[in-house]
Parts: C-alpha cells; sequence; structure tokens
C-alpha cells in the first residue's frame, strides 16, 4: 500500500513538472507573435491564408515568434510547439512551426512527420538562408516573419497538391538573388465579406490550443526533422 502510494505520488509531481514545462502560448489564429512583431493587419493577413491552407489540406502552420527561449534550444522549443499543440490533420500528421527568437538570433522550422518525405532539407535551408535571414540581419523582424510564413504557406499547398491557396496580403519581396520570385500579391484574395464570418468563428475558438480558426487538427506527431538558422 506505502509503495502504491509512493508510486502515485511520484508520477503526479513528474506529470506536473511535465506540465510546467510545456510551453505556453497566446495563440491569435495561427500565430502566437510573443515578441510582438506582426501588426494586427499583417497578423489578419496571414490568418486568411494559413486558415486556407488548412481547410484545403489539413496542414497546420505556426508562426511563433518568442522574446527569448528560456535556456532551451531553439529545437527542442520548436518541436515541444508541435506536439504541444498537436499541429497537422489526425493521421496526417502534416503540422509545422515556424519559430523565431530573438535574445538567441536563431530560427527554426520543424516538420511534422507526415511532411517528412515532401519538403526536403536542402528547401527549409534555402528559405531560411534566402526568404528570412537577409530581413533579419537587417534588424526587419516583421518582413522577415511575414515573408517566410508566405513561403512557407506555398510551399505546403504545393507538396499537400493544393492548387487553388487563397492568398491574402502581400508578400515582401525577397532580398536575395539566390531566392526564388515567390512572393504573394493580391492573387486570389479572400473577398471583404467573408470577414465578418471568419471573426465570429474565431470567437468560438479555445484560447490555449487555437490555431485556426476553429483550433490545430489533433495531429502533433513529430520525430525532430527541421532546420535552424541565425543571423
Amino acid at each position: 500500500m506505502l509503495k502504491k502510494s509512493l508510486l502515485f505520488i511520484v508520477s503526479f509531481l513528474l506529470l506536473g513538472n511535465l506540465s510546467a514545462n510545456a510551453i505556453e502560448l497566446h495563440f491569435n489564429g495561427f500565430i502566437a507573435d510573443e515578441a510582438n512583431l506582426l501588426p494586427e493587419q499583417v497578423e489578419k493577413d496571414l490568418n486568411m491564408t494559413l486558415w486556407d491552407l488548412q481547410k484545403k489540406s489539413g496542414a497546420d502552420i505556426a508562426v511563433v515568434t518568442l522574446p527569448t527561449l528560456n535556456g532551451k534550444t531553439v529545437e527542442e522549443v520548436a518541436l515541444d510547439i508541435g506536439r504541444t499543440y498537436k499541429l497537422g490533420a489526425v493521421g496526417k500528421n502534416n503540422g509545422m512551426v515556424f519559430l523565431t527568437a530573438l535574445s538567441e538570433r536563431r530560427v527554426r522550422i520543424e516538420l511534422g512527420l507526415g511532411l517528412e518525405d515532401k519538403i526536403s532539407m536542402y528547401t527549409m535551408q534555402n528559405i531560411i538562408n534566402n526568404d528570412v535571414v537577409p530581413y533579419y540581419k537587417k534588424g526587419d523582424y516583421t518582413n522577415g516573419v511575414t515573408r517566410g510564413a508566405y513561403v512557407l504557406a506555398k510551399t505546403v499547398a504545393i507538396v499537400e497538391d493544393v492548387s487553388n491557396l487563397n492568398i491574402q496580403g502581400t508578400c515582401p519581396p525577397s532580398l536575395s538573388s539566390s531566392s526564388d520570385n515567390s512572393s504573394s500579391s493580391k492573387d486570389g484574395h479572400i473577398p471583404w465579406w467573408a470577414y465578418p464570418f471568419l471573426f465570429l468563428a474565431a470567437l468560438f475558438r479555445g484560447r490555449r490550443r487555437s490555431g485556426s480558426f476553429g483550433g490545430f487538427g489533433g495531429g502533433g506527431g513529430f520525430g525532430g526533422s527541421g532546420c535552424s538558422g541565425s543571423w
């Protein structure tokens, strides 16, 4: 009896410790801008684009900015986000984390298990080096995060066979001659009348696990495959 009681107490403490260590983010749609880098309109445009991607493929892209990693590695935190918030559709695990940590000057793209065989390391590293980091080196984090998110959305759309992704807003231009010219403009933008309906839908989503206007997909299968960069 005593051994069972001790086992219960130890298990309870371990679970409590794991819960305390789990990262706590405040998502607005697909975006947890804890470092306050993105203007409100940019968040709206990105959310509409990422919501359309999720609706047509089940894929979730979580765009996360943090002021600091609090002693953890960027790989650990990105993996924790993907698993904790259950990104990607159930059974497909086609989630992605796009993480930026300001204090450590680190960026990470983490792939769910369902995207590992579809998006190469070369592609991810190219996006970090040519689409994101050039802006970060100039101290322009807003455009770096924005361009990275749009390019990743279009990349996932291609590998998930989404040919008609609705792009809302404008992707900042490339600062690198090595990058493709995949900036998005108003092509296929979502009409103005859709905003009230999507706003009402957003009111009913859960705060902690909200990723899209109806929540993240519930997958969460991540094996630690991704690319990192610094500036």
